[in-house]
């Protein structure tokens, strides 16, 4: 058996996520298929993260195992060739058995991109075009922001199933907002360890929202911070904005 780590973009707008869904298109299948058609072989492909529907990647990481045998040059310029537009393999290598894309994730890199026009067709599936965003004071957001950062119990912020028993607290490494004046945008770039489904888009939807509420202080947000509650639905960003940059790993004596 053969073990590959592969590093890779795409363009969430027309996938149902990353995991293989019973309806729709989805980023693993597209992979796992594609591989079987180049190689004739089967893959098993699991990744450092499950984006969901919309979102997108630059920086992705995943393990590939398979009995494919075959220079590394080769599988990624032949496995490229078959992959849809909307998907590339910018790296790939050999790794050892132990490596498991789950396990030793030192930090996780996320951008939201916040277009502050309409932006052009282009560029618009890849950011978010926020209704109010003329009526945002930027200092309450940036301020709204950096509440998020430290450890925290999320609960308020997520959507887990029943039977998911993982823990909602969370470390926020750092959270830092640049403009983009080629995009004319906000780029927001979000680190920690990991994330739980929605967290990081309700956590900007939240705090645009309370942005612009000129009546509503800060510690409204810092009230569901103390007091997480899973039933709450708070706002929720456009998933287009999202984009996965990069998977640090604690150990590289994992790769050959």
């Amino acid at each position: 058996m053969q073990n590959y780590k592969i590093v890779f973009s795409y363009d969430g707008t027309d996938f149902c996520g990353w995991q293989t869904q019973p309806n729709g298109v989805s980023i693993q299948t597209t992979l796992i298929n594609t591989f079987k058609h180049a190689f004739k072989h089967e893959a098993v492909i699991i990744a450092s993260s499950r984006t969901d529907s919309g979102v997108h990647a630059n920086g992705a990481v995943a393990l590939v195992r398979s009995t494919l045998d075959l220079p590394v040059s080769e599988v990624l310029k032949t496995w490229n060739r078959v992959l849809p537009k909307s998907i590339l393999i910018k790296s790939l290598k050999r790794v050892s058995s132990t490596f498991y894309p789950l396990k030793n994730v030192k930090q996780k890199t996320y951008s939201y991109t916040l277009f502050l026009k309409h932006p052009n067709p282009f560029i618009s599936r890849f950011g978010w075009y926020y209704r109010f965003i003329d009526n945002i004071d930027i200092k309450k957001f940036q301020a709204a922001l950096n509440l998020y950062i430290g450890t925290h119990d999320f609960g308020s912020f997520c959507k887990l199933d029943k039977t998911d028993k993982r823990s909602t607290i969370k470390k926020i490494d750092s959270i830092n907002i640049k403009k983009n004046n080629k995009l004319n945008a906000l780029v927001i770039t979000i680190k920690g360890k990991s994330f739980l489904r929605f967290q990081i888009r309700r956590m900007i939807g939240y705090a645009l929202d309370l942005s612009r509420q000129k009546d509503k202080p800060l510690s409204y947000l810092k009230n569901i911070l103390d007091n997480p509650n899973p039933n709450q639905t708070l706002s929720k960003a456009d998933a287009c904005g999202l984009c996965l940059e990069r998977v640090v790993y604690n150990a590289k004596r994992n790769i050959k």
